[in-house]
């Protein structure tokens, strides 16, 4: 479920580029007998976004499992869909308004009338939620589709029995709806504040990952981060990616030829999987 709320928020939601040198970062990772390979994915695209390439294909064809972050399909959606229920809407009887304070209550009801998205629904919800929920009307107003993203094609290309991933819909719903009030709150008005210049900064990340520059990408990413709470944040980046890293170290344990497809902001900045697979010692090539 995180797979398209969470697309929908910022980082991990990058446009594409069209032409023959779209090129995104792509990482081997071996050990002594084995190899995974890193790929960093973009949940929304649009129809015009040229991402493909023979090296990427070739490693698909040949990897013998290809995970993903969660399961994106219909049927895992529709199975969390009542936790999503429990843990995105107020169960109290306070509308949202209450919890915000009338001043940014004022802000959502704008936004909301922008998108159209009804602030009937809005309110029934936690910050979280409604950060969430608020921050698809500029991606969806410019044209951003998840069935375009890097998962959901490649999902319908490999076979079920080579698929695999890296956590549960039910984790990435709670490493957004676990924050405290304070930490929605912050989230809330981070998104708020930086509706309106979305688009773009969405276009220059896509432009930086197209480009493959994902220290760039990283850049823009943490400034577009930087009104978050830090807890939200070790949450949402950091600790994922700490886990990640040992589900990589023991793929290569059982020579498993492996290939991860994960969003691209992971693999970018100080705290990237990249850099914490240097830091325990592994043999880390960049092939594209």
């Amino acid at each position: 479920m995180l797979h398209r709320l969470f697309s929908a928020l910022l980082f991990f939601t990058l446009v594409g580029m069209t032409g023959a040198s779209a090129a995104p970062a792509l990482w081997k990772v071996s050990d002594e007998d084995s190899s995974v390979w890193l790929f960093g994915s973009v949940h929304l695209l649009r129809a015009d976004t040229d991402w493909r390439g023979p090296v990427l294909d070739k490693i698909v064809s040949k990897a013998e499992r290809v995970y993903f972050e969660t399961d994106i399909s219909i049927e895992a959606q529709m199975a969390v869909m009542p936790l999503t229920f429990d843990l995105g809407f107020n169960r109290d009887g306070r509308l949202l308004s209450e919890i915000i304070g009338a001043e940014l209550t004022s802000r959502l009801r704008e936004a909301a009338a922008e998108y159209g998205i009804p602030m009937a629904t809005l309110l029934t919800m936690k910050p979280w939620m409604a950060a969430t929920t608020l921050s698809t009307g500029p991606l969806l107003e410019s044209g951003y589709d998840t069935t375009l993203g890097v998962e959901a094609v490649l999902a319908t290309e490999v076979p079920a029995e080579r698929v695999g991933f890296l956590e549960t819909p039910e984790q990435q719903l709670g490493f957004l709806a676990s924050g405290n009030e304070a930490e929605q709150i912050a989230m809330l008005v981070a998104t708020l504040d930086t509706l309106d210049i979305m688009e773009t900064d969405i276009d220059q990340m896509v432009q930086a990952w197209a480009d493959g520059q994902p220290e760039q990408l990283g850049a823009i990413f943490t400034a577009q981060m930087g009104g978050y709470d830090e807890g939200m944040v070790e949450r949402l980046i950091d600790h994922r990616n700490a886990d990640w890293v040992e589900q990589i170290d023991a793929m290569l344990a059982r020579n498993e030829e492996a290939l991860l497809v994960v969003g691209a902001a992971h693999l970018a900045g100080q705290n990237s999987v990249v850099l914490l697979l240097e830091d325990q010692g592994f043999d880390i090539r960049r092939l594209q």
